[in-house]
């Protein structure tokens, strides 16, 4: 066994620090194209030649692509079901005050539908993806409310505050539904246009 140590060996941009002068490494600013040391057999800036008018490649470019039908319905339920039982145990949060309330839960729960909507539209660059995580949510709020007698998950009677969130969630899922769908289909429609 031996009992010297292995040799410690420099990262590539070490020993380049290291052969650089004192005065170059306290200036920050940028060494204009004259300064810059030209290696053997490569041009300057100056020489360099303009890239030809046209595309830059005869294919899509790669951000282009979408992804498949099957990863973009597995994305957009599996968004859904995630996002949707979140926004419906949130949606009924209210911060009560002196005869006010104020349904906090809604407002976080639609905003938080809306993005995962717009999202999955986006990121999937189909229009039908944008409108999967709402209609899951609405499953979910569906059948909290109504599969089950006294659910407090989601209460739908007028009487009370709480019954008044409850119908309203169902609403505003509808709306953030529609929005997503329409957002998501105007921003793939300029992103064709370009």
């Amino acid at each position: 066994m031996s009992t010297s140590s292995p040799q410690r060996r420099e990262a590539p941009w070490a020993a380049s620090e290291r052969q650089t002068s004192p005065e170059r490494q306290t200036s920050y600013e940028k060494p204009t194209t004259d300064e810059l040391p030209v290696p053997d057999g490569r041009q300057t800036l100056d020489e360099l030649q303009p890239l030809e008018e046209g595309p830059a490649t005869d294919g899509p470019r790669p951000s282009d692509e979408r992804p498949g039908a099957a990863s973009s319905a597995l994305t957009a339920v599996l968004t859904g079901v995630l996002v949707g039982a979140v926004a419906t145990a949130m949606h009924g949060g209210i911060w009560y005050l002196d005869g006010w309330w104020l349904p906090w839960g809604l407002v976080f729960s639609g905003a938080l539908l809306l993005c995962a909507g717009l999202w999955c539209g986006t990121s999937t660059r189909r229009v039908w993806a944008a409108a999967v995580p709402g209609l899951i949510t609405y499953l979910i709020a569906w059948a909290t409310a109504y599969l089950r007698q006294g659910s407090a998950l989601v209460v739908t009677q007028w009487s009370a505050p709480i019954g008044v969130v409850g119908i309203a969630w169902f609403v505003v899922v509808f709306v953030v539904v529609m929005a997503s769908v329409i957002v998501t289909g105007r921003w793939l429609a300029r992103r064709r246009t370009r």
